[in-house]
């Protein structure tokens, strides 16, 4: 038989992540039954375990944190979604065929954002819906800001440092990691005691993290075919493809998936 479309190591019995069985239908004895011509989904299976790339996916759903049922009014200030409006819950190890990758820069009034697309493909099982979050596990992309160092605690950056190439403060001064500052477990930035910018001035860091996306269009979500199965015909739920843009509304969380609050805006 085939094990086309059930639950896989990865889903079953895995909370929120309980994929269904798919229903087998009786053969029927016909000509056209006997000269059937199946998808060979087997292989597009195939293709994503050789040429994909390991991901965690999330369970995406909205903050209930709301004034109303109906109406939108949320609290910018909220704890559970950081204002976002989405809360990511229950992630999974899986992996995606990624394709299509498009890189575009646009200038808006809170700065510059990164019109990063791309189209990914997900095994059987993996289902995504709008604003899903999803984050590569093995690689990393550059980002860079400008950072206030903090009084007593560790400078927290918009994304969780893998690794850092460099740091320049406001004088010109250049600091190097395991001299002058080091990467906590959270990919935070701790400075060595007497080492570093003054306490409340500006430096720039050029620095990598993990790269993070929220699906946003659905490319083929409702993909239904029939397998013969050899028992019956399997009604299965064919991969999934969705587009990807890249993640802006990043919530800091540490390493015990506390919530890491953002760093203080102290006067120069």
């Amino acid at each position: 038989m085939s094990n086309i479309g059930e639950p896989s190591n990865n889903t079953k019995n895995l909370y929120g992540w309980q994929v269904k069985k798919p229903v087998i239908l009786p053969k029927k004895s016909t000509s056209a039954q006997r000269n059937r011509v199946d998808m060979e989904i087997s292989k597009l299976e195939n293709l994503l375990a050789e040429h994909a790339v390991r991901v965690r996916v999330f369970r995406t759903s909205f903050c209930p944190n709301i004034k109303s049922i109906d109406g939108a009014e949320h609290n910018l200030g909220c704890t559970i979604c950081n204002g976002s409006g989405l809360i990511d819950r229950h992630p999974i190890c899986t992996h995606s065929f990624l394709q299509t990758q498009t890189l575009q820069p646009h200038n808006f009034p809170e700065g510059w954002v990164l019109d990063n697309a791309v189209a990914a493909t997900f095994p059987i099982g993996i289902e995504l819906f709008y604003f899903t979050l999803v984050e590569l596990m093995d690689y990393t992309e550059i980002f860079t800001q400008n950072v206030q160092r903090q009084t007593a605690t560790p400078d927290v950056l918009k994304y969780s440092a893998c690794r850092v190439n460099f740091i320049m403060g406001s004088n010109g001064v250049e600091y190097y990691q395991e001299r002058d500052f080091n990467i906590d477990n959270n990919g935070s930035i701790v400075w060595v005691t007497g080492r570093g910018p003054t306490t409340g001035s500006i430096y720039t860091i050029h620095y990598e993290a993990a790269v993070q996306f929220r699906a946003i269009r659905a490319l083929h979500s409702n993909r239904f075919v029939p397998v013969d199965d050899g028992a019956g015909i399997k009604q299965v739920k064919g991969p999934e493809q969705w587009i990807l843009q890249k993640e802006f509304l990043v919530r800091r969380n540490d390493f015990t998936g506390t919530e890491l609050p953002p760093n203080k805006i102290n006067p120069i």
